[in-house]
């Protein structure tokens, strides 16, 4: 099995076989660290809570699509939000420079920057929201789907439900 070069099958040297075992168990344990969803802090305690969703550029078809009472999931892990409560849309807009270098505020055509507030049972705590054994926080982003539209929008704000 292994030669008198030290190498194992005649092939690969011993240390090589070592590292190579190191590097994989390495890679194994960040994957799974990486990959596993945070656990649900003890206090399994579920309030009423309000997250605000927000995104910039909405096209105009599929901001008119979010209905009041529509559910609401995380497109990646299927995270249930609840149901739709409140829904604010406006033209969308961003800022160019004029012929004298002055920023101009412009609207972006056929595009709406988009808030919507859903209502769900979730743990809220000083780390953030827990929901469905997952941490959120404002500042997350990731592909919402409300009813019938799907939209990249971030986490505008956690609440407790009034």
């Amino acid at each position: 099995m292994i030669d008198k070069n030290g190498k194992l099958f005649g092939k690969i040297n011993l240390i090589d076989l070592l590292i190579i075992l190191v590097i994989i168990a390495a890679a194994a344990l960040f994957a799974t660290k990486a990959f596993t969803p945070a656990q649900e802090t003890a206090n399994t305690d579920t309030d009423t809570v309000r997250v605000q969703f927000f995104s910039s550029k909405v096209p105009v078809g599929t901001a008119e699509a979010i209905e009041i009472g529509s559910p609401a999931f995380e497109d990646t892990t299927n995270v249930q939000f609840g149901k739709v409560v409140a829904v604010e849309s406006e033209p969308a807009y961003t800022y160019l420079v004029d012929s004298d270098g002055n920023p101009v505020r412009t609207e972006v055509a056929y595009n709406y920057a988009v808030s919507v507030t859903v209502e769900l049972e979730g743990n809220l705590t000083d780390s953030g929201l827990y929901v469905g054994g997952r941490l959120y926080g404002v500042g997350a982003s990731f592909t919402m789907h409300f009813g019938k539209s799907t939209i990249y929008a971030s986490v505008s704000g956690v609440s407790a439900a009034e």
